[in-house]
């Protein structure tokens, strides 16, 4: 059956079959969403039996926490230990160029669409803690800190989340879109950078 691992890789040991099921409930909780995958096909997918699903995390939901904690975990990995002088334009780059294929973000969008609590998929929030630290750290004269967070996060999500549509509808090859998206990449920065600047300017004047 296809996506089955074959018996022969099978994983054994605990760390090797909670890896599996991890690995595996990514995969089609992105390609699915978590309400449409049965914890039978997660346990299918990785190749081990569905009772192990509830020994390792207690239910579906409990797979869905661990899958996203080590997504979020993965993503803030990527872009670097924390760094006194992290910009947010950097953080945000960084941040969306680690994304493996966009799961993590999939999943949570897939999620929330299902009318799952944001609290019961991630209990922490480590990458956008540290664009808030980052954005708080330059004097924000136009826009307060979550809000330009917010703002960035915004663009960059509806550009990841919506590609597909949003290439066909304004009818964009895949040059062109890579284009557009450089172009809006660096709009977005320039928005953040003159934001801080207007913000000393303002102090200067003081």
């Amino acid at each position: 059956m296809p996506g089955t691992l074959p018996p022969m890789d099978k994983p054994h040991g605990r760390e090797s079959v909670r890896a599996a099921l991890i690995e595996a409930g990514a995969r089609l909780f992105a390609e699915r969403g978590p309400s449409s995958v049965s914890v039978r096909e997660v346990a299918r997918e990785a190749g081990v039996n569905h009772g192990l699903v509830h020994r390792h995390f207690g239910s579906k939901d409990g797979l869905l926490q661990a899958v996203m904690t080590r997504l979020s975990g993965e993503v803030a990995e990527s872009i670097g230990p924390v760094g006194s002088s992290e910009s947010l334009a950097d953080l945000l780059m960084n941040t969306f160029g680690a994304t493996r294929d966009g799961t993590h973000w999939r999943i949570l969008a897939r999620s929330i669409l299902d009318g799952v609590p944001v609290r019961e998929l991630q209990e922490d929030f480590p990458v956008v803690r540290r664009m808030l630290e980052a954005a708080q750290r330059g004097t924000r004269a136009t826009l307060s800190p979550e809000a330009l967070v917010t703002l960035m996060l915004s663009v960059g999500l509806g550009l990841l989340l919506f590609e597909p549509y949003l290439m066909e509808a304004t009818d964009q090859d895949e040059e062109r879109w890579q284009a557009t998206r450089m172009e809006l990449a660096q709009l977005a920065l320039q928005a953040s950078q003159s934001d801080a600047q207007a913000g000393t300017a303002q102090s200067s004047k003081k």
